[in-house]
């Protein structure tokens, strides 16, 4: 690694320092921001994590009692959850809080479904996302136990496909940050209009986990089919002004991918009807609680694997008969 006056390089390629900050006893070369809003989130390079550095994410909110105890818990709970953002450590700075988040290496979910769009194939199939999606499932369930709260930014280009672990991971903990349950949202802070659940886009009160279970799904589902439900709305759908069609413009994903007579009806069956549950427009037609929700999950991918393995074994036989064939 090599660190100019304006510019340091990671890799073979050149970052731009916008700023400097020194917390914990060192300091952090800020570059791009990652985010607006109320909190400021930098790609940064810390000089002395390792041999040659490393690439992090440094975080800067306002102080609180109430906001250093919910940073305490977020670091616990991502230290037991692959699929959430690291915290490495969190400091405090005069009037803020500075949190130093583990960099995650690899390519958002949004640029994997832009690549499938232009190249047409399936680099990620059926049953890998699904399993992905299951994993993510869990650690986000296990975010709202801890937190109380909703995420509510759940969309493809906060997500990655880790190159080490191999998981999607969440980028930022969303409205996790926030120290008081609250359906207003600051702009960066979460309400996606497409991926995010009618209730929030209404700005309806009282909004609960059910609508992180829709945010998770329109993903889902555009990962699998490469459209979003709802002929293109998504959330929209549940505006007042789509109310005349809304429903009626839902198709079952196994009807609009291009591997519908690669898997099982059984299998898709499950699939359909674990998305069709989540992507209710009326929440309270959606997963009433966490059981019901990670159990449809948990039988979704169950069926997947099912259906992966006795594919496994016809293309054993076809090998061994083609053989003898000979």
């Amino acid at each position: 690694m090599v660190v100019a006056n304006r510019h340091f390089y990671w890799k073979r390629q050149q970052y731009e320092i916008t700023d400097r900050i020194r917390v914990g006893g060192r300091e952090f070369l800020l570059s791009g921001r990652l985010s607006s809003g109320l909190r400021s989130r930098h790609l940064a390079y810390d000089r002395v994590a390792g041999p040659r550095g490393a690439l992090c994410v440094v975080e800067r909110q306002a102080h609180s009692k109430a906001a250093w105890q919910r940073v305490e818990v977020l670091q616990r709970l991502s230290q037991q959850n692959a699929e959430l953002p690291q915290i490495r450590e969190f400091y405090r700075s005069g009037s803020e809080i500075i949190t130093v988040e583990k960099w995650i290496e690899g390519q958002d979910l949004r640029w994997w479904i832009q690549r499938m769009r232009k190249s047409g194939k399936r680099q990620l199939g059926t049953p890998e996302a699904m399993r992905l999606f299951r994993q993510l499932a869990h650690g986000l369930s296990h975010l709202h136990d801890a937190c109380g709260i909703v995420h509510a930014d759940i969309k493809p280009a906060n997500l990655i496909i880790s190159n080490a672990t191999k998981k999607l991971v969440l980028i930022d903990f969303g409205s996790a940050w926030q120290t008081e349950r609250t359906s207003r949202r600051a702009e960066g802070d979460g309400r996606s209009d497409i991926y995010g659940a009618p209730e929030f886009l209404r700005g309806d009160m009282g909004v609960d986990y059910r609508a992180d279970y829709f945010s998770l799904a329109v993903t889902c589902f555009e990962t699998l089919t490469l459209q979003l439900p709802y002929d293109g709305l998504g959330g929209r759908a549940g505006l007042p002004q789509n109310a005349a069609a809304g429903d009626s413009m839902y198709m079952p994903a196994s009807e609009l991918s291009a591997e519908r007579h690669q898997l099982a009806d059984s299998t898709w069956q499950s699939i359909d009807t674990l998305l069709r549950h989540s992507l209710q427009l009326n929440r309270d037609l959606r997963p009433r609680n966490k059981s019901e929700f990670l159990n449809a999950w948990d039988s979704a991918v169950a069926a997947c694997k099912q259906a992966t393995g006795i594919q496994r074994q016809l293309g054993f036989w076809e090998s061994i008969l083609a053989y003898f064939r000979r």
